[in-house]
């Protein structure tokens, strides 16, 4: 009887070396050793020590996922553990978008086999990206808004002392709360108490950050008076376990 065609012969030709197989994906590799055993000739038949290599080499194929997996597995326990073990510490790192955040861990949850943190990121005060003619000293900003029902504030202190060569005379206001109003901001001059005065507005109620520039001097002679509700505000920000660049203890 004649041998296996052309066509079978090609495709037992195209089955892959030891050194190709593991490479393989264990599905792919068993459709091509099925396709290969229904296409030979039956009157000459795969010898039993080849066909034992191949079982050998899906063997051990096998035994690598399940290796992969155990210590995949492994991995994100131990992951785990220590993104639990922050909660209630704060930390800084970047968020998906590229921004940076500090905040208390609140809560740990997995994503995509990956711990992420959800931090309370509070109002602040920080360096600003621009010259300023805001002296050293410590401030107080409290800003303010009001709706039908009652006047709502937040406040952040800053001492610029901490800030140190990331300081030119200028204050950032971050994380602010979104609202549907205009926001006003108010400062105390450099020693942190006394009069608070006007120092800008936030036509859009939207608007989260605030940048003052403003020497003592130059605040206006608006001053916040009245009684309002302090609100201790804080924004949810998830940042995954591998982007925390830095761990801080709680005051």
């Amino acid at each position: 009887m004649a041998r296996i065609n052309d066509t079978t012969a090609a495709a037992s030709a195209s089955t892959p070396t030891a050194n190709s197989v593991q490479n393989l994906d264990l599905d792919v590799f068993l459709k091509i050793m099925l396709q290969e055993l229904q296409n030979q000739d039956p009157l000459d038949p795969m010898d039993n020590a080849q066909l034992l290599q191949q079982l050998s080499q899906i063997r051990e194929i096998s035994s690598n996922d399940k290796l992969t997996g155990t210590l995949d597995s492994v991995l994100l326990g131990q992951n785990v553990a220590t993104a639990t073990g922050l909660i209630g510490t704060e930390v800084e790192g970047i968020t998906d978008s590229g921004q940076r955040a500090s905040g208390p861990v609140q809560r740990v949850t997995i994503n995509d086999g990956q711990p992420v943190l959800d931090l309370a990121v509070a109002t602040r005060a920080k360096a600003g990206d621009t010259e300023g003619q805001i002296d050293t000293g410590r401030y107080t900003y409290e800003v303010v808004w009001e709706t039908d029902d009652a006047v709502f504030s937040v406040q952040t202190q800053v001492d610029t002392a901490e800030l140190g060569e990331d300081f030119e005379g200028s204050i950032r206001v971050e994380n602010l709360p979104e609202t549907s109003v205009s926001k006003r901001v108010y400062r105390t001059d450099k020693s942190g108490s006394g009069e608070q005065r006007l120092v800008g507005v936030l036509a859009s109620g939207s608007s989260t950050t605030f940048t003052d520039t403003l020497a003592d001097n130059q605040r206006q002679a608006e001053v916040l008076t009245g009684s309002r509700q302090v609100l201790q505000f804080a924004s949810a920000v998830k940042v995954k376990l591998s982007n925390i660049n830095q761990v801080r203890t709680l005051q």
